[in-house]
């Protein structure tokens, strides 16, 4: 089942331990102390760093900005460096639950921002889907964007304007392009398919399968299965798998596609996948290991999955990573190291070694409605409406112990460069990544993409899209 959806473990401190539970609501701002009462609850209770941190989350008050509380509880090394930066209390979620269920209102684009002249800053789109307002308005790979909504994307106004126009209020929109044109469309409620490209391709006789994956959402895994049924059925040996873009989601959906890509033998024989490290209070209570399975029955899916039947018992695993591939993608790599030769081609992951839970608050009202307490639970689910919690609740490790992406990624093994602007779409063989992994498959030295005429001077921007980086439980 989804993991975030546990029964919510309450922990309402006594006067002793407190954050003034005998405070009146009635003499605070009511949307202020009832989202006081829930992050400190599931900070207290959840939170990975929860011991190290004890002193600062006992000393939470019902007056303290709620938002900034969580930010500062954020665990830092002995240097002062962050060490957690995706725990994250949210007024609106909305757009943060989108992200990680492929469901909402939606462009149907990604796209990675690049610094532009001296103030400048363009989105580069990397990839639409299929029947999604940005393909039906004619954007693709490579395309490039200045403006939105007739303002010049500057460092100054990018993070804002996006956040506003592309993820939190998505409605109709006009777009700048590089080259003068304009281009508009509106947000649809859709879904957003993970899987993205399916392909069989050759290398130096091979038959390699590809599959671009862009989410690790719930919804993918029955279409994970279907891809790999297909790519069985077609006798590939190797697979490249495209984690490039992806930046997180469920668990449970890595450990799905884990046992897609496993040996046969391993999955059959429930080999550990991931183990999982929690703070003292949890560690007692929860699973610490996850296994691979030839079969899934899952919520919300209406069938069980055969992934041993679809298992095409690949030889060898090629990875494309970026630094936007991230959290789930990096623990599907951990897990499958021990069992099989996997090789990734690109840039060094993100380097997101643990995951946790995204939980709303109405969830945490209603389980304290079921509980003797004064505590007006009905009150708090109104006045926190829409509010939420990423809450990063456990480090992963491969079956051995290791976390292969703390602290800071996992380093590719043959670097190659990503340039949407190369002029070939993902799964071309011709496309610079793609092309890089081929050559080194049929045992050719991989070569540096060469300078292409159409590219920009590129400088990465640190703006992530809501859920970026994120791991389920």
């Amino acid at each position: 089942m989804k993991r975030y959806l546990l029964p919510i473990l309450l922990v309402l401190l006594s006067s002793c331990d407190k954050i003034i539970p005998d405070d009146d609501p009635k003499e605070k701002d009511a949307t202020s102390y009832y989202a006081n009462l829930f992050a400190f609850n599931i900070m207290y209770t959840y939170y990975l760093w929860a011991d190290e941190e004890a002193d600062a989350i006992k000393s939470w008050t019902y007056d303290d900005n709620p938002i900034e509380k969580v930010a500062s509880l954020r665990y830092k090394d002995a240097d002062g460096n962050l060490v957690d930066r995706w725990t994250e209390l949210m007024e609106d979620c909305s757009s943060f639950v989108t992200s990680v269920t492929g469901n909402g209102k939606t462009f149907g684009m990604d796209f990675v921002l690049l610094r532009y002249g001296e103030n400048g800053v363009v989105m580069e789109i990397t990839y639409t889907y299929t029947n999604s307002p940005a393909r039906k308005a004619g954007l693709k790979r490579g395309d490039v964007v200045t403006s939105v909504d007739g303002q010049e994307l500057t460092m100054e106004n990018y993070a804002d304007l996006l956040t506003e126009k592309v993820y939190d209020f998505p409605g109709t929109i006009k777009l700048g392009m590089l080259e003068g044109d304009n281009v508009q469309m509106s947000a649809v409620e859709m879904y957003s398919d993970p899987v993205h490209v399916v392909k069989t391709l050759d290398a130096g006789g091979k038959k390699m399968g590809y599959v671009h994956f862009t989410n690790f959402t719930w919804d993918a895994s029955p279409d994970l299965v279907e891809a790999f049924r297909q790519l069985k059925a077609e006798g590939i040996e190797e697979l490249v798998l495209d984690l490039r873009y992806n930046t997180g989601g469920y668990s449970q959906t890595a450990l799905v596609l884990g046992s897609l890509i496993a040996p046969p033998t391993v999955v059959q024989s429930g080999e550990v996948f991931n183990r999982e490290v929690f703070n003292s209070r949890l560690s007692a209570s929860l699973d610490e290991e996850t296994r691979f399975a030839g079969s899934f029955t899952l919520e919300g899916i209406g069938k069980p999955l055969n992934t041993l039947e679809a298992n095409p018992g690949i030889k060898h695993l090629w990875v494309i990573t970026t630094g936007h591939s991230a959290s789930a993608s990096e623990s599907l790599i951990c897990g499958l190291y021990p069992y099989m030769d996997v090789t990734l081609v690109g840039s060094t992951t993100y380097g997101k070694f643990c995951g946790g839970y995204l939980i709303e608050s109405k969830r945490f009202y209603d389980a304290l409605a079921q509980e003797e307490t004064d505590i007006d639970w009905q009150a708090g689910k109104t006045a926190t409406d829409g509010w939420g919690i990423y809450v990063i609740a456990s480090r992963y490790a491969d079956c051995n112990g290791t976390t292969r992406s703390m602290p800071s990624g996992i380093p590719a093994d043959y670097p190659a460069t990503d340039d949407p602007r190369d002029g070939f779409d993902l799964g071309d063989p011709s496309e610079s990544m793609l092309s890089a992994v081929l050559a080194l498959a049929s045992g050719q030295p991989a070569s540096a993409a060469p300078a292409l005429t159409k590219a920009l001077l590129q400088q990465p921007l640190p703006f992530h899209k809501p859920g970026f980086g994120v791991l389920l439980y």
